[in-house]
């Protein structure tokens, strides 16, 4: 979060237009439209109303400007009760105390007014039931993000909020009731933890964590920052970064710090995201995590859940100009279909989001003006981004959540407001891409303070719905009505029992293409998508080939799989079911 300096600052015009909130900045001609949610026709339509999703965000500012209010807060697309439908997880921060705020304050985790998440129950037609008050998910904590798996192999889908303050660990029941265990588990933390990842580091079967931890700040460093008398967010120089940590599981559920042993002692690169991904397709699962103001890190999993940063060798530390950048959010997916993972991470404004194309061996480059998925976001601020097909055609989109940092950013800049319009890059399918419309999407229309994204088929249709945190408001829900092509869902189960494999890869061909995949852990910004996979297959009707590598680097094949169904695969291949997908826009 790379905090303009004040000189640049009082450089620029400040004329004031007000904080943009459901306004369109004058940011190109993808953002032209008039900001009237009825210009969304078809494309990515926002139903929360209708769906009855009323969480609204509570950052708790009061003017003081901790740098925290602004930086959550995160959501979740998991199925928690085990029906087979994704629900939904608002994380909240809340309303702070005032004088009597302490740095005691902050390792208890508490805040004065007690404002929760909301936990939703998908009912299967679009529409959603609160459940929170019986989850066990109601104690007040100032929330940054979650990290959702199974970490005692029982089958249902666990919970890790991150905080500033104590982190939480919650152990689900398989009914969405909630037990927090994290004194038990060993993953208390008191620090300032922004998200993490579960992934299975040493391929034993349990997933670890990776936990990305952000700024040593303590509330008793808190100062006036801004050109006086305006008073802003300071920046992140002003504070020294944690070093982030890696938690490996016993098998049952209980965590101890395997940072040193793994090798990854002085990670403190202020992070603000990891994505766990196999980057140089060696069958473990490596991590990139997207560092603020420093060089990320690109840490290869030599085996065993050893890891060396390889970030300078492999071009993914800087951007092409060999600068540091802001790195709010990232996705890892292959973007140009020549089979490799491709990275995309947002940056703040007057820096280009960045793409690295993925050129084999470990190495990449980046291709952020020349692939068109660069220039576009020079005037805006991202924070959460995720791959997705969003017409079912084969490749790749991605989709940035906006939104700046400093909600008076008007005193300082006439050309920039608080709330911004969301972006949706259209692939070609050979990794160049082009900017959608506003036409095509609510959230490309309509501005607020985008955070974290979560992609997800919420009414089981085999297409990709979007849901978006915004911070101090309410979150889209976004209904996918672009997709068109044939598609193929796959739920895929791990080993012992686990609910999801991740790290799979899997590698379909039909209809003369060859799609890539993989179930990719973290990402987005401070925000977890649901297991499930998506392949848009096109005007394909039939599938040639589709062969799964299962974390650990067993292979099964399954060609003869129907398209438009999901198919639920249990680790090593064997098929327990299929069931044709809900109907939907397919054709």
């Amino acid at each position: 979060m790379n905090i303009t300096p004040w000189a640049l600052l009082l450089g620029t015009l400040t004329l004031g237009c007000g904080d943009g909130s459901e306004a369109t900045p004058n940011a190109g001609p993808a953002h032209s439209a008039a900001a009237d949610p009825a210009v969304a026709i078809a494309g990515l339509v926002d139903v929360a109303d209708a769906a009855g999703i009323d969480f609204v965000h509570t950052h708790g500012g009061d003017g003081r400007k901790f740098l925290f209010e602004t930086m959550g807060s995160g959501l979740a697309a998991s199925d928690f009760d085990g029906d087979a439908l994704p629900d939904l997880l608002f994380l909240q921060s809340g309303t702070l105390p005032h004088d009597e705020f302490t740095d005691e304050d902050r390792k208890r985790a508490h805040h004065a007014a007690g404002e929760s998440h909301k936990l939703y129950r998908n009912l299967g037609d679009l529409t959603f039931d609160d459940i929170t008050a019986d989850s066990g998910l109601t104690e007040p904590v100032y929330a940054m993000g979650l990290a959702v798996g199974d970490i005692d192999s029982d089958g249902d889908r666990d919970l890790w909020v991150a905080c500033y303050g104590d982190d939480q660990l919650f152990e689900n029941d398989g009914k969405a009731h909630f037990t927090d265990v994290t004194q038990a588990s060993g993953l208390s933390d008191s620090r300032w933890t922004i998200g993490g990842s579960f992934f299975d580091a040493d391929l034993d079967g349990d997933l670890d964590l990776y936990s990305v931890l952000y700024l040593d700040m303590p509330v008793s460093s808190h100062r006036f920052c801004g050109p006086r008398p305006i008073r802003t967010y300071c920046h992140v120089d002003s504070w020294p970064g944690e070093d982030d940590r890696l938690w490996i599981n016993d098998g049952g559920g209980r965590f101890s710090d395997g940072s040193a042993a793994a090798g990854l002692v002085g990670t403190a690169g202020k992070g603000l995201t990891v994505v766990a991904a196999d980057h140089d397709d060696d069958g473990d699962i490596d991590l990139f995590v997207a560092n603020d103001s420093q060089a990320n890190l690109m840490l290869r999993n030599d085996g065993g859940g050893r890891f060396t940063d390889v970030g300078a060798m492999s071009g993914a530390d800087l951007n092409g100009e060999g600068r540091t950048e802001a790195c709010m959010g990232a996705d890892i997916g292959d973007l140009d279909g020549d089979g490799d993972l491709d990275m995309y991470v947002v940056n703040y404004q007057q820096e280009t989001n960045t793409l690295y194309r993925n050129d084999g061996g470990g190495f990449f480059t980046d291709v952020s003006v020349l692939s068109g998925a660069g220039g576009p976001t020079l005037p805006l601020l991202g924070f959460g981004t995720v791959f997705v097909d969003a017409e079912n055609d084969g490749d790749l989109d991605i989709y940035v959540a906006n939104g700046h940092i400093m909600d008076n950013i008007h005193e300082l800049e006439d050309l920039t407001t608080f709330a911004q319009p969301d972006q949706l890059f259209l692939n070609d399918g050979k990794g160049r891409f082009s900017a959608a419309p506003a036409s095509l999407g609510t959230s490309l229309a309509v501005n607020r303070v985008g955070r974290g994204v979560a992609r997800v088929d919420l009414d089981r249709d085999g297409d990709t719905d979007l849901v978006v945190s915004n911070s101090g408001g309410s979150p889209w829900v976004l209904k996918n009505e672009l997709a068109q092509g044939h598609r193929l869902a796959l739920v895929l189960s791990g080993p012992g029992g686990r609910a999801d494999a991740e790290g799979a890869r899997v590698t379909v061909t039909a209809g003369g293409r060859t799609v890539v995949r993989e179930l990719v852990s973290g990402g987005s910004y401070v925000s977890q998508s649901d297991s499930e996979l998506i392949i848009g297959l096109g005007p394909a009707t039939t599938i040639d080939s589709l062969t799964i590598r299962w974390p650990g680097g067993g292979t099964s094949a399954h060609n003869d799989l129907a398209v438009d169904q999901r198919h639920h695969i249990a680790f090593g291949g064997q098929l327990l079911r299929s069931e044709p997908l809900a109907p939907g826009d397919a054709r």
